[in-house]
């Protein structure tokens, strides 16, 4: 086909490229998918909180020093947050169908590979680099399609699905201490591996609900005007030149590859649409000019750096901890499921509070960080009998609920909705970050000063994004109510500029109003 050659392709340029779509049942096959995505939430989150006890062993077999050890725990966790550019991508040209059975079947592969792996730098590569990745393409895309399937009950739906990480946590905690105490890690690994390959069956039930179409289809049907020259082929109309300009960025690739030189000049990255979908992904996600233009988000940000260095600390040396002071090792594994216990209904409460406004979600996040640090300060006299630290356990969880629950909302309350996406895809490298090293060195506290002591380190990392967190809920009471309006109106803006369609835009909008 020719480009840019007819005249009468060009009147309606948005026309010609919307597709229908289909609203969001809120209900029908949604709750099918509701109960799909919890069941992978279930599973995932379930055996990455428990690894700690799998962990331990594996250090004792192979004599391997918590500082190294501890990184197959860092690398996981840190390559599954920073996979979430990756994932979106992969997501957007496959489907969350294909992802999320792709990056199953590879966990569940990766996991096989750690068990026969004769070192513990193949494990790193095995469960903590790929497998990383790979469970991020799982569990991520399963939380993508609940927006897709639920808008007024979003919220809900979103807090069920979160339930599921709860829920696994006390159900494979003492699931996998009573399967260690029987066999070993070895064997304990595998059935790990044999559970993780049901997300594939899971992922099966996640029936699209807007099925987008071929690209030769597409071919057949849009027509892509001249990227060379767009300004002859554009609307004086500013409006509409954006409009054009965003969608011929993601309909680029749909013409023929045979088209002629002189028509068609891009580089390779460009007229593949994988890779350029893709590539455009990780400049967004990567685009750290936020962190200077928003001082409150550069805040919020450091500020889960240093939360989630020590975020783990106490889901890997809880267990071990208890048992140096007498408790038996299945109710110290029991701790583990306490926590899960405890975050289900405390997930649900801060989003219930958060969409009432009540309060602030970043007023509610500097409580939720204060809350989870102070059992850390006074591990020292909780640590002694199993009745305190079942309730360390129980405050920390409510705690560091918050901090996993109020993230959406305190960054929409930031940055607007027009940067959100950039603002998400930045927060969740310095989570990542924080997983990366926050293990490791734990580790090393713990072999040079005691595995209790490690606590004092996690409480360290959580006052100083305590006070962080703290600035910035100050930044934004002393800011003046300026700019509630101005704030509504550029996302409106942004919904007008990105089309009717998105479904997630007008959501977000509404909580605004």
């Amino acid at each position: 086909m020719t480009v840019g050659s007819d005249k009468s392709s060009h009147k309606k340029p948005l026309e010609a490229v919307e597709e229908k779509r289909n609203p969001p049942p809120d209900g029908g096959y949604g709750w099918v998918i509701l109960a799909a995505s919890f069941l992978v939430s279930f599973i995932i989150d379930g055996v990455m909180y428990s690894f700690g006890l799998i962990l331990s062993e594996i250090k004792k077999t192979t004599n391997t020093p918590d500082s190294q050890g501890n990184l197959l725990s860092s690398f996981n966790t840190g390559f599954l947050f920073c996979s979430g550019p990756i994932v979106a991508g992969l997501a957007n040209q496959f489907g969350c169908r294909a992802v999320i059975i792709g990056g199953a079947i590879v966990t569940s592969f990766c996991y096989m590979l750690t068990v026969f792996s004769p070192s513990i730098y193949l494990m790193m590569v095995f469960y903590g680099v790929i497998g990383g990745v790979s469970t991020g393409c799982t569990y991520i895309s399963s939380l993508i399609i609940i927006a897709e399937y639920f808008d007024k009950k979003r919220g809900v739906a979103t807090g069920i699905t979160m339930a599921g990480s709860g829920v696994g946590s006390f159900v494979f905690a003492p699931f996998l201490s009573w399967l260690i105490k029987k066999n070993d890690w070895k064997f304990t690994m595998s059935i790990c591996a044999s559970i993780i390959l049901q997300s594939a069956v899971c992922g099966a039930l996640l029936r699209p609900l807007n099925p987008s179409m071929s690209s030769s289809r597409k071919a057949k049907n849009v027509e892509l005007k001249s990227l060379n020259h767009p300004n002859k082929q554009m609307s004086v109309d500013d409006e509409t030149f954006e409009k054009d300009r965003v969608i011929q960025t993601y309909i680029g690739s749909v013409c023929s590859l045979n088209a002629p030189d002189q028509d068609l000049k891009l580089p390779f990255h460009q007229r593949n649409s994988f890779l350029r979908m893709t590539i455009g992904i990780l400049k967004e996600m990567s685009d750290f000019r936020l962190l200077k233009e928003n001082f409150g988000f550069l805040l919020i940000t450091l500020s889960n750096f240093f939360l989630f260095t020590g975020y783990f600390t106490p889901f890997l040396y809880i267990s071990d901890v208890a048992q140096e002071h007498g408790i038996d090792e299945e109710s110290a594994a029991f701790l583990l499921s306490i926590i899960g216990i405890v975050n289900i209904p405390a997930r649900m409460l801060y989003g219930i509070i958060a969409d009432r406004q009540f309060i602030s979600a970043t007023n509610l996040n500097s409580f939720a960080v204060a809350l989870a640090t102070v059992p850390l300060l006074f591990y020292f006299v909780l640590k002694k009998t199993y009745l305190t630290q079942v309730i360390f356990v129980s405050v920390w969880a409510v705690g560091i609920a918050g901090m996993n629950s109020l993230t959406t909302m305190y960054l929409c309350e930031l940055v607007g909705l027009k940067k959100f996406s950039n603002a998400t895809g930045i927060i969740n490298l310095f989570r990542g970050f924080g997983c990366f090293l926050g293990p490791f060195l734990g580790g090393e506290v713990a072999r040079f000063f005691g595995k209790a002591n490690c606590f004092f380190y996690s409480a360290l990392c959580f006052i100083v994004g305590m006070v962080l967190a703290s600035l910035v809920s100050f930044i934004t009471m002393c800011k003046p109510a300026k700019k509630r309006e101005d704030i509504n109106e550029t996302n409106e803006t942004t919904i007008k500029t990105l089309g009717d369609n998105s479904e997630i835009n007008k959501n977000l909008l509404s909580n605004n109003d």
